[in-house]
């Protein structure tokens, strides 16, 4: 996905999104990362302000700009973007979970997004969990809506590495030997084809103590989408798990298949996670964002890989439904009627 994703922000601008548009709030803001540069982020939430007529953001959709709050729920959702993704790249279910009554905010993992691959792996899959940690404090603390989220409803949506993310960030530890003997098994699927674990292993990752992966105890719900490298944890290390979660992978992905990554979790975790396997479903099926003419124009093999679908898979239909039931799951996690 790297090669294609300068291609994507051209099309991020371009032409609405066939998309239903929410009613959301939006702003932007830099969140302080000690030691770091800071996170830019995204933040979506509900409004009664009317939208743009026409386009208003750099990813496409029209939003109520710095609109004033109306009817928060208290919860507040974290989205944790893919590898190489961006902070937008979700724009579509960040609004829909605004629309619900959620603030949603969204950070770009600085060194891990489309515009800055400048973090190795050894670094990203640790910088990744505290981002998520650091928005959380800064949401909690200083941000304007602070007041409005209930410390009892925080949760998080993660894809692709994001969805590695937010294992860490519920107290899942990785198994490296777990990994390593997945890898001789499966050399072809994309971590260990991309040499990720190997990665780890020489930077002795597996050597960190269990908090270093990022376990943030104030999440009580997830929601995971094609999980990254989901077979490297046991039911040992996923043990201290007390999370509600919501599991979600495509039947036809072959950059993490569900057979080894999210049904391997569905497995392991403690009590039953709830699942949807999606038929006819590939990865990148859980993006719509960079699926624009502009990108097809740009370059039609790459659109194909990020944006071609079955036969018969409707991929807006899809986003819809997902939607409904993600508002339903966080709102039942966090005891918010429906």
């Amino acid at each position: 996905m790297k090669k294609v994703l300068p291609a994507i922000l051209i099309a991020y601008s371009c032409a609405v999104a066939s998309v239903s548009v929410q009613a959301a709030g939006f702003e932007t803001l830099k969140v302080p990362d000690e030691g770091h540069p800071d996170l830019q982020v995204g933040v979506w939430y509900p409004t009664t302000e009317p939208v743009s007529p026409t386009p208003n953001t750099e990813f496409g959709l029209q939003v109520a700009l710095d609109a004033p709050i109306d009817k928060p729920n208290g919860g507040l959702v974290i989205i944790s973007h893919g590898y190489s993704g961006w902070y937008a790249g979700h724009a579509d279910t960040a609004a829909a979970l605004a629309d619900a009554g959620f603030i949603v905010a969204a950070p770009s993992h600085t060194g891990n997004t489309w515009s800055d691959m400048s973090s190795p792996p050894a670094k990203w899959v640790l910088d990744r969990p505290r981002h998520i940690s650091a928005v959380i404090d800064h949401m909690r603390s200083t941000h304007k809506f602070a007041s409005l989220i209930d410390e009892s409803r925080i949760g998080v949506y993660g894809f692709s590495a994001g969805g590695y993310t937010a294992v860490g960030l519920i107290g899942g530890v990785p198994d490296f030997s777990a990994a390593t003997l997945h890898c001789e098994q499966y050399p072809k699927e994309f971590v260990c084809a991309e040499g990720l674990i190997d990665a780890f292993m020489k930077a002795d990752l597996q050597s960190l103590p269990q908090d270093a992966w990022g376990y943030d105890p104030r999440i009580s719900a997830v929601v995971i989408s094609a999980p990254g490298w989901g077979f490297a944890y046991t039911e040992k290390s996923l043990s201290r798990v007390t999370a509600t979660v919501q599991l979600w992978s495509g039947q036809l992905d072959d950059s993490v298949p569900t057979e080894t990554n999210a049904a391997r979790l569905a497995q392991r975790l403690p009590g039953t996670p709830e699942t949807h396997w999606v038929e006819g479903a590939s990865h990148f099926a859980f993006l719509v964002m960079p699926c624009r003419d502009a990108f097809k124009q740009e370059d039609p093999a790459e659109y194909e890989v990020i944006c071609g679908d079955a036969d018969g898979f409707d991929r807006y239909k899809f986003h819809q439904d997902m939607h409904t039931e993600m508002v339903r799951f966080y709102k039942n996690a966090f005891d918010i009627p429906q």
